[in-house]
């Protein structure tokens, strides 16, 4: 980690250790409402009312962190998810349960929003992209490193429930131990509000894309290891999908977002959709055949799911101004929040109705009912539309996200646009040219 700010290492042990408890703690979950009989409704009711808590903590504790600062509100909300991460394995039952879960998803929130304005805040124009690249690098391999560890111990038992809290309280020493300030506070606050109708004609994929990341990623999160258990996987076999489904994200947003930067990225977000829907209706036919035919079908599904919030949110950037990102940023989250709490309780209705395999049709049957959006789009009744303009994509973490990280992904959008205006300056015969396509950008849907 040479070259990075020096509180930054520090707050990624912090960030290892948390995203450790919340990958186990979310696996955890779904194989113990499995075995403790719960229907998969009310599973999914549960698994969505972390999504309610954590849209709840997203507008709530962002206050208290303006107020008391970044060291206390992660103190607070670290211990928070430490006993509520006990309470489950105390507690058994489905309704005290949903309670745990909302008020982890408020901590979880608190949580990602102290480390995300933490990197923001202690990044520049020469250390971005390490910073985001080690970001998201460690989210990925922490939430299945925590999802391996289901192996340690009987999920019948209140063990696990126990380490994924002491995981939660051991991310509160690195930051106890030293004495370091807050982050510093960037000068990136003045920001353009834009409509939700705007946003709507200018990306409507991104928009409806980023609705169908939350509704596809956190129905996978939370269903699929009550699926594993309902089909007869063991406990080892449903840590070890879990894991590697999340781990090919690694290779698929670096993969498809270079695809992307080249061709229209609507195109690759129909691909994803194409890919994601074939997977979800043979998946059930793998999987009877055998757990190697179904983890690789699986892992063709989820390097398309985990890559598609990314390629909304960049495909969106690449038809607003650099002031209106930040904006534009929150209303996308809001909607993949709204997504994340519909989501589950969806799957589980299905599966409710279908069987286990219920899951997968409605994974698949979202993904084609997004392909057919982004058909329409392309191939609507104005004829093929035009592309933009296109910047980089930079890839973002698979845990949910506040607009800080967005912000810190604003800032390289910026210089990026200021290297742009600089290279037109330099070749003064292209610039009426490039001022024009700028001027028309508002008017392609």
């Amino acid at each position: 980690m040479r070259g990075l700010p020096a509180t930054l290492p520090i707050l990624f042990v912090c960030e290892i250790s948390f995203l450790l408890g919340h990958g186990l703690i979310m696996t955890l979950l779904g194989v113990r409402m499995s075995l403790e009989g719960f229907p998969s409704q009310m599973a999914g009711l549960l698994m969505s009312s972390f999504s309610l808590g954590f849209v709840l903590g997203s507008y709530f504790i962002e206050k208290r962190i303006r107020s008391v600062g970044h060291i206390r509100v992660f103190a607070a909300c670290a211990a928070m998810l430490a006993v509520t991460a006990m309470l489950h394995g105390l507690w058994i039952n489905p309704w005290a349960w949903l309670v745990w879960r909302v008020a982890g998803g408020a901590s979880t929130a608190g949580l990602l929003m102290v480390m995300e304005s933490w990197v923001s805040g202690e990044s520049n124009n020469e250390n971005r992209g390490k910073v985001l690249a080690w970001y998201m690098i460690i989210s990925t391999l922490s939430l299945a490193g925590g999802q391996w560890m289901l192996n340690l111990a009987d999920p019948g038992t209140a063990v696990l429930f126990s380490v994924s809290g002491i995981l939660f309280a051991l991310a509160l020493v690195p930051l106890s131990i030293h004495r370091i300030p807050g982050p510093s506070q960037g000068s990136h606050d003045v920001a353009h509000k834009i409509k939700l109708s705007e946003l709507f004609k200018r990306a409507p994929v991104g928009l409806v894309g980023a609705f169908t990341a939350g509704l596809m990623a956190q129905a996978f999160f939370a269903m699929t290891p009550y699926f594993g258990q309902e089909i007869g996987l063991t406990t080892r076999e449903t840590s070890q999908f879990m894991a590697i489904t999340t781990m090919v994200a690694l290779v698929a947003q670096w993969t498809l977002g270079r695809v992307s930067d080249r061709i229209d990225r609507r195109k690759v977000i129909l691909f994803m959709a194409v890919v994601m829907a074939a997977t979800g209706s043979v998946i059930s036919v793998a999987a009877a055949y055998s757990y190697l035919a179904l983890l690789i079908v699986a892992c063709l599904h989820t390097a398309m799911l985990h890559t598609l919030y990314s390629l909304s949110l960049a495909h969106t950037h690449d038809w607003l101004e650099p002031s209106e990102i930040i904006a534009a940023n929150a209303k996308l989250m809001i909607w993949y929040g709204v997504g994340s709490i519909i989501g589950p309780f969806s799957a589980s209705l299905v599966m409710q109705a279908v069987g286990p395999e219920g899951l997968w049709l409605f994974l698949g049957a979202a993904a084609l009912a997004l392909g057919m959006f982004v058909l329409v789009r392309l191939f609507g009744r104005r004829g093929w539309e035009p592309e933009v303009e296109q910047e980089p994509l930079a890839p973002m973490p698979l845990v949910e996200t506040s607009h800080y990280l967005n912000e810190l992904d604003q800032q390289r959008y910026e210089m990026q646009q200021l290297e742009l205006d600089f290279e037109r300056f330099s070749e003064p015969e292209e610039q009426g040219a490039l001022s024009g396509a700028d001027a028309g950008m508002t008017d392609k849907a």
